[in-house]
């Protein structure tokens, strides 16, 4: 699997700090994690983020996803 980044990274609350999201692949890891609720961004992301590991969408669609998703949670630093 070839290492998929965003076009910049992304900062979020993780339980005890925050974490810096560079690829696509540490978005999936974080979404599995996910710690507030997970409504339709979450999904939307989560979604978003698998189809460009697959190659069928873009790390900078995942990545605008993520960030929706995050913004939408509060998790966003």
């Amino acid at each position: 699997m070839s290492e998929k980044r965003f076009p910049f990274p992304v900062r979020v609350l993780s339980p005890n700090s925050s974490l810096i999201v560079s690829t696509v692949w540490e978005a999936v890891e974080y979404l599995k994690r996910w710690p507030s609720k997970c409504g339709r961004d979450y999904r939307i992301a989560r979604q978003h983020c698998l189809d460009a590991l697959d190659g069928l969408g873009s790390p900078r669609a995942a990545q605008a996803s993520f960030v929706t998703a995050a913004k939408t949670a509060g998790l966003l630093v």
